[in-house]
C-alpha cells in the first residue's frame, strides 16, 4: 500500500502555525467530517495530514473536513507497536 498525504485548508494552516506543536514539526488534531465521522488523533505537518490513528491510509479527502481542533493527544506515530517480549521461562 501506498501512503498519500491530504492538505489542510490555508485557514486551518494559519491557525496552526499559530499554536504551539505536539511534537517537532507536527501537530494532533481531531477531524470532523461531512458525513459526521471523527477522527480524535490525526498528525498534521507542513499543511498535510500525515497520519491518521488505526488507519493504514489517509481515510479522508481535504474537502470532506468540516472541522479541525488541535487537542495535543499524542502516540508514537512514527514507530509501528511492537509486541511485548515474553519474560524467560525459567
Amino acid at each position: 500500500m501506498m501512503k498519500y498525504l491530504v492538505p489542510i485548508s490555508p485557514e486551518n494552516v494559519n491557525t496552526l502555525k499559530q499554536e504551539s506543536e505536539t511534537g517537532p514539526g507536527y501537530h494532533v488534531v481531531s477531524v470532523e467530517l461531512k458525513d459526521g465521522r471523527y477522527f480524535e488523533q490525526v498528525v498534521v505537518s507542513e499543511g498535510c495530514v500525515i497520519e491518521v490513528r488505526g488507519h493504514a491510509e489517509i481515510p479522508f479527502e481535504f474537502r470532506e473536513i468540516v472541522e479541525m481542533r488541535l487537542n495535543h493527544k499524542i502516540w508514537n506515530f512514527r514507530h509501528p507497536r511492537r509486541p511485548k517480549a515474553r519474560a524467560a521461562a525459567g
